[in-house]
């Protein structure tokens, strides 16, 4: 899509990853998210991997990774290669202010909300499609 089509989407991812923009984001960088994450991704030639760390809350890990299969599904070549690592909780888990010295390099860690005292990168909430699963199990 082009930025005419979206502008206040992509205005935020740029703003969401802005704190790598002139690092890059390292394997290290990468393996630092774990221990806040509940899953890591990996796309590979069209191909989705998971690599499941703890459970998630209710079924948020499950319908996140659903999500991305059917963005993949709908758009097939379209994502490219990546590995992300994923929390699926509520609050920000990357803070800033234990990132601010030179050379300071945070985990990019992909979740559902941030603040503004936090570099969590934000991530579509899709986890409503399976709340009635949370209403069945009462």
């Amino acid at each position: 899509m082009l930025n005419a089509t979206c502008p206040s989407y992509f205005q935020w991812i740029h703003e969401d990853l802005r704190h790598w923009k002139e690092t890059g984001v390292t394997r290290d960088m990468v393996e630092r998210a774990r221990p806040m994450a509940n899953f890591r991704l990996v796309i590979v030639e069209g191909k989705a991997y998971v690599e499941k760390y703890r459970q998630s809350i209710q079924t948020r890990d499950l319908f996140t990774i659903w999500g991305i299969l059917q963005l993949m599904r709908l758009y097939p070549g379209r994502l490219p290669d990546l590995e992300l690592m994923f929390d699926c909780n509520d609050r920000p888990a990357v803070r800033a202010k234990d990132f601010r010295r030179p050379n300071a390099r945070p985990p990019p860690l992909f979740r559902y909300c941030s603040d503004p005292w936090s570099l969590d990168i934000v991530f579509p909430d899709w986890s409503f499609w399976g709340w009635y699963v949370s209403w069945l199990a009462s």
